[in-house]
């Protein structure tokens, strides 16, 4: 269990009410990275979801060529791991502890348990969930535009798809 207080401080969660953050701080629990610690592995279908506590954390994708792009850096209170955890699918990127890090994790079983549930608790859990994909995905779609507006520059869609994965 990790504390109340850091649960209440992460933007997603911020419609919980006592109850709802003391059931989610129930399920949490702390650890901790070193610079350059690996927290989650591009492909790996393993692992629930994740909040920053304290630090950075560096997500970036590895290129079928072996290059790596840095695709975006997440603050404290950035929830991260979403995606895998809800469908089950490999990890999209990988996310690297950019100096120390102490990070909070949900465990799929109790996340999706949350997703799926129909209490209030779960609800207002799984509105804070959606609130935060959709801030991720106007980020990425605005990061997408500029990328493909570019001028004079010879980006093909592949490009693009190896970049942010399938757009289909």
């Amino acid at each position: 269990m990790i504390d109340v207080q850091r649960v209440s401080q992460v933007p997603a969660f911020v419609g919980l009410d006592e109850r709802g953050l003391l059931a989610v701080a129930a399920v949490m629990h702390e650890r901790s990275y070193p610079d350059g610690a690996v927290i989650l592995e591009q492909g790996l279908r393993m692992g629930g979801v994740f909040v920053l506590l304290e630090g950075l954390v560096r997500v970036m994708r590895l290129l079928p060529d072996g290059a790596t792009v840095d695709l975006v850096t997440l603050g404290p209170g950035a929830l991260f791991g979403v995606l895998a955890a809800l469908d089950g699918g490999p990890r999209a990127a990988s996310c690297v502890a950019k100096g120390e890090c102490l990070v909070a994790v949900m465990p799929r079983l109790e996340f999706m348990a949350l997703m799926e549930g129909r209490t209030p608790v779960a609800m207002r859990f799984q509105i804070g969930v959606l609130r935060d994909l959709y801030k991720d995905l106007r980020a990425t779609n605005g990061r997408l535009a500029e990328l493909v507006a570019l001028p004079d520059q010879d980006l093909a869609l592949v490009q693009v798809d190896d970049i942010y994965g399938s757009l289909a």
